[in-house]
């Protein structure tokens, strides 16, 4: 009888373990790739990230619409960026975490953050 409970709970204690030792990705940049005399223009930098990794979903269907003429009203009309606490722009965090993570390389999550941190300038 001992032996059927252990291997009942031997399933149990396996999904737990795995659980337990999930680990959470984070951005680390191991070195700024933007210099701080760099121009980071949303033009040049922002819009091509959107073209070749979102617009196929936010293409007017989803908000915020990122294709090239609405992304950035949309961007800013829709408090997804946050100019006084860049980091906590739902911009950048949207990045970070869930389905949206691996849709961005880790130099162009940075370059959106300094972007915004920047000031998100329409340039």
């Amino acid at each position: 009888m001992q032996k059927s409970k252990l291997v009942h709970l031997l399933p149990i204690f396996a999904a737990l373990l795995c659980f337990v030792s999930c680990e959470y990705d984070t951005v680390e940049f191991d070195e700024i790739v933007i210099p701080p005399g760099q121009e980071v223009t949303f033009s040049n930098d922002i819009q091509p990230i959107f073209n070749a990794n979102c617009v196929d979903c936010h293409d007017g269907g989803i908000d915020p619409d990122l294709r090239e003429a609405n992304a950035y009203t949309a961007l800013q009309n829709g408090g997804y960026i946050n100019t006084e606490t860049p980091a906590d722009s739902e911009l950048y965090k949207v990045l970070l975490e869930g389905s949206h993570s691996t849709r961005a390389s880790a130099t162009e999550k940075q370059l959106i953050l300094e972007w915004i941190t920047r000031g998100a300038n329409n340039n």
